[in-house]
């Protein structure tokens, strides 16, 4: 445990020192808005020592954090529209976006918790994950990430493909395609198999509040509306 305790202390660092690189360049420019909010949600800003209750609309910046409390909820979405993400009850996840002209290029750090994610195709973008045993490059899919309480991740595709490198033991590079899952566990044992009964019902609980639309008529013209369901 002090094993990871101490990699977990060099991912951080790694990742806080590109995103120092990133805010010099973007400190002002929020890369993802917050556009859901249930129950306990709080977000911290960059060099913050508390954190701040969050409300809908709050725009996040490079290298802030979301946290989420019990049986709450936070729905992500990137400026640039190209990803959603749902921040499941218990978690912390740091945003980070690094811009190159009209490129958006994102890094998501999960400390812990489950992240629920529907990223549309990126030609030229990156879009990552990373957690303290994993980094998962995603082009354009639907699924989750978990990470548990030992540091352990958990990769679930719904659908296209996405690729899982290992940051600990053998360091190996996986393709999980759809209806599969990737677990990477504490020592660095890679177990991948077809997507349990269990990980489809999380999935599909990741799936439900995905924006709706709907369309009134005034006699300006047609006026579109943007909303989320509430859960169950």
């Amino acid at each position: 445990m002090k094993q990871m305790k101490i990699f977990l202390i060099i991912v951080l660092s790694a990742i806080f020192a590109s995103a120092n690189i990133f805010a010099q360049q973007n400190n002002e420019t929020p890369v993802a808005l917050i556009k859901k909010i249930i129950k306990d949600v709080s977000y911290k800003q960059i060099d913050a020592t508390d954190w701040e209750i969050a409300k809908t609309g709050d725009p996040l910046k490079n290298g802030e954090q979301v946290k989420t409390g019990f049986k709450s909820l936070a729905l992500v979405l990137f400026t640039d529209g190209t990803g959603l993400l749902r921040v499941r009850e218990n978690s912390i996840m740091y945003i980070y976006g690094d811009r190159d002209g009209k490129k958006l290029n994102k890094n998501t750090f999960i400390e812990k918790g489950l992240i629920g994610f529907d990223v549309n195709k990126q030609d030229i973008e990156e879009f990552k994950f990373t957690t303290p045993t994993a980094v998962a490059a995603i082009r354009g899919t639907a699924g989750y990430l978990e990470v548990g309480p030992d540091s352990s991740t958990t990769v679930v595709c719904d659908h296209g493909k996405i690729e899982v490198q290992s940051l600990i033991g053998e360091k190996k590079k996986v393709m999980v395609e759809g209806g599969f899952a990737l677990s990477i566990l504490p020592n660095g044992k890679l177990f991948k198999g077809e997507m349990s009964p269990n990980q489809k019902n999380k999935f599909g609980k990741t799936k439900k509040s995905k924006a709706r639309k709907i369309f009134i008529e005034t006699e300006e013209g047609t006026i579109e509306l943007e909303f989320y369901p509430e859960e169950d």
